[in-house]
């Protein structure tokens, strides 16, 4: 495929704010484009060179893109710099800025991804030499809109506003005839996270060639994500299992667990491999783990060996930094409480009933206070339930998780079902609501704020339509810290309309938009019914719900976008309130 092909379709895709029409023009850019080539248009179309689990990025900053930019167009970086400033982009400043113009041989996707692979591997002395160098070769080669693309590419703003789903949903129609055939591509995705794989594969091979794909080490399984309830009562008949798993519910970083003999990979919620921030954990699982091959999800705690009691989730969060691990993994020991067992021994165990997964779990673990199964009951008592979720909350824990354990209790990849439910302290009548949304636009600060972000747009994430519904505008619970940070955080991140993801009132529409990327934790004072904000939409009445009184608590970058509270368990909180 011609890379002309792709940037002009990213043009498109950019000037949309429909999620039909991305959805038609994905298609109908999918459909042309060769087996060799359509993994990459999938990557690139999400922002990526590689599957997201990979950690495959260019790791250029401005800086060497404004070297490479002066020397495809013959100017200078601070020519580059100040134009990037005029626009707001990098990539807008590239196609501006004269060059040499077209090769005579157009670029195909094929040749941009090897340049951006050559960048993203160079290492070593010299390196920042030569990752200038391939760039300026890809730009001099180039036209105007295939600059802006390849730009956006390398720098990780691609900023299309296409999710997973809406590619999905693109890959269908292109090739199964509706997007309502979506199901058995999603699943494929859902196991093996890469959905350039599942693209190559239906492109070459067809639906059956998707529906063998299966579970693979060192490749994560997107987690199985758990629902809410209004009130605890709910759990059993919810449920609607005579025996349910009561577990605990731990205040840390989920973390998937792989071992091939003793090579471990860890990878984390975000599908981020994490292995370097845990070599505790690491070894614990060589150690005690006896299976010769076994995927194992769980969660990584920071723990006081001496007081023999969990530390909070921002404790272990310092375990992120790349320097100093072993020194870092000291101070804060981390252990690791497996609660499911995926894969072992060449074997899924994806379609094994929770007790059997459990069993097997156990059966290969050898616990200490470093590794061990997450502590549980198993009962069908609500009385019970409340007892163990009570003496949690003494323990200082977050709360409980009720699984299922009927016949069907499958580990469902990737879903959000009633066969695991969690239970927290913020859900307690007495205590405000805490959700985790996705960030879809800000507002200019003003007076102290000036200069930077006044308050961020918030939104809670529709997944039968994919797209996030605004529920509120955060302006306060940021520490200075905080508000200095923002502007970092969201550098290049603006766009200049709503995004087709985006559903969002006049009344609510921010003075910049953002293609959602972060999650922030946000907590409340009350669900309440509001025609401002678009969470749950009722057409007719012209009114959804927001979050009253809203305060920034804290970022979560382990939760990916997908895994922001849903619209449906804002309606439950809402119901909650209510007593309904």
């Amino acid at each position: 495929m011609k890379f002309a092909t792709f940037a002009a379709c990213s043009e498109e895709l950019g000037a949309t704010s429909s999620r039909n029409d991305m959805t038609t023009l994905l298609a109908r850019l999918l459909a042309t484009a060769a087996p060799d080539d359509i993994a990459v248009v999938c990557y690139f179309t999400l922002g990526d060179i590689a599957p997201g689990y990979s950690g495959v990025t260019t790791g250029i900053g401005d800086r060497t893109v404004a070297a490479a930019i002066a020397l495809a167009a013959g100017t200078t970086p601070l020519s580059v710099e100040a134009a990037a400033r005029e626009t707001g982009d990098y990539g807008d400043a590239a196609a501006r800025l004269a060059g040499a113009g077209p090769a005579a041989e157009p670029l195909t996707v094929a040749a941009v991804h090897r340049g951006l692979m050559d960048i993203a591997r160079a290492a070593g002395p010299g390196s920042a030499e030569r990752k200038v160098e391939t760039l300026a070769a890809l730009l001099s080669a180039a036209t105007p809109p295939e600059r802006r693309s390849i730009v956006r590419l390398a720098t990780g703003k691609m900023r299309l506003g296409a999710g997973d789903m809406t590619l999905l949903d693109a890959l269908a129609e292109a090739f199964l005839g509706s997007k309502d055939a979506r199901a058995p591509l999603e699943h494929a995705y859902n196991i093996s996270s890469d959905i350039g794989l599942v693209a190559r594969t239906l492109k070459s091979g067809g639906l059956p060639a998707v529906e063998a794909i299966s579970v693979t080490l060192h490749r994560p399984v997107r987690p199985m994500l758990t629902q809410r309830v209004a009130r605890l009562s709910e759990i059993p008949e919810r449920i609607g299992s005579p025996a349910i798993a009561v577990e605990e519910k731990y205040d840390g970083e989920r973390v998937q667990a792989h071992k091939d003999g003793d090579d471990v990979t860890l990878f984390s919620r975000r599908l981020t491999d994490v292995t370097h921030q845990y070599p505790d954990i690491v070894r614990s699982v060589q150690e005690h783990v006896t299976a010769g091959t076994v995927i194992l999800d769980g969660e990584a705690v920071a723990f006081d060996h001496e007081t023999k009691t969990y530390r909070p989730f921002q404790t272990l969060m310092r375990r992120r930094r790349k320097h100093r691990v072993g020194e870092v993994a000291r101070e804060i020991p981390a252990t690791y409480r497996a609660f499911d067992l995926l894969y072992m021994d060449g074997a899924s165990y994806l379609r094994r009933s929770y007790p059997d997964r459990r069993a097997a779990l156990e059966a290969v673990l050898s616990p200490d206070e470093n590794i061990s199964p997450a502590d549980r009951i198993v009962t069908g008592d609500l009385n019970a339930i409340t007892g163990f979720y009570i003496a949690c909350i003494e323990r200082g824990l977050e709360g409980i998780v009720c699984k299922s354990c009927a016949d069907d209790s499958f580990y469902r990849a990737g879903a959000r079902e009633w066969q695991w439910i969690k239970w927290k302290s913020d859900y307690a009548p007495d205590l405000a609501d805490t959700l985790d949304l996705a960030v879809v636009g800000a507002n200019a600060g003003r007076g102290k704020r000036a200069g930077t972000f006044g308050s961020i747009l918030c939104a809670a994430y529709n997944p039968e339509e994919d797209i996030f519904q605004t529920v509120c505008a955060v302006g306060t619970g940021f520490t200075d810290a905080d508000l200095a940070d923002l502007s970092r955080r969201f550098a290049g991140a603006t766009v200049d309309r709503q995004p087709a993801r985006v559903m969002a009132t006049p009344q609510a529409a921010p003075d910049f938009w953002f293609v959602p990327a972060d999650v922030a934790e946000v907590r409340g004072l009350e669900i309440t019914e509001s025609p401002v904000h678009t969470c749950n939409w009722d057409p007719e009445r012209r009114r959804g719900l927001a979050l009253r009184f809203p305060r920034f608590v804290r970022w979560r970058d382990d939760r990916s976008l997908e895994a922001a509270t849903t619209t449906a368990e804002v309606a439950a909180m809402f119901r909650r309130r209510r007593g309904v």
